[in-house]
């Protein structure tokens, strides 16, 4: 029979094992990479959000499809402002694929326009950024 004393450590032992087996990647079947720089809200331009991107003169194009036309490219700075997520075409670039796409806001007489998340920091494939509003 076991003490009360060691029936709680052996319940919390169990319970520690229990959770690390269940968060385990390897053996979840839903298991999915973590944003590790997820767009945050611009505290200058409510409803936007700064997005970290990595590479330069990135295509936005006039809609959330590969084959839509270049409307504009990435400004440099590694720092995409944008409105929101929504899906779209299938996007590749190396190994990466992507049907997410974020969308910019308009400014004056420039229109919206799209970017594959493919070009956002962290994240995995086909994964919606954790950081933003779906559009």
């Amino acid at each position: 029979m076991l003490t009360g004393a060691l029936a709680g450590r052996k319940g919390a032992a169990a319970v520690a094992l229990a959770s690390a087996l269940l968060l385990s990647p390897g053996l979840t079947s839903s298991a999915q990479a973590a944003d590790s720089a997820p767009c945050t809200p611009d505290r200058n331009y409510p409803g936007t959000f700064l997005c970290p991107i990595w590479g330069s003169g990135v295509n936005l194009r006039t809609a959330p499809d590969p084959q839509a036309p270049v409307a504009s490219t990435s400004p440099p700075g590694g720092i995409l402002r944008v409105q929101c997520q929504v899906q779209g075409g299938r996007a590749t670039y190396g190994g990466y694929w992507h049907t997410w796409w974020v969308k910019t806001p308009a400014v004056g007489m420039t229109q919206s326009a799209y970017m594959s998340e493919i070009f956002l920091v962290g994240g995995g494939n086909d994964e919606p950024d954790t950081g933003l509003p779906t559009c």
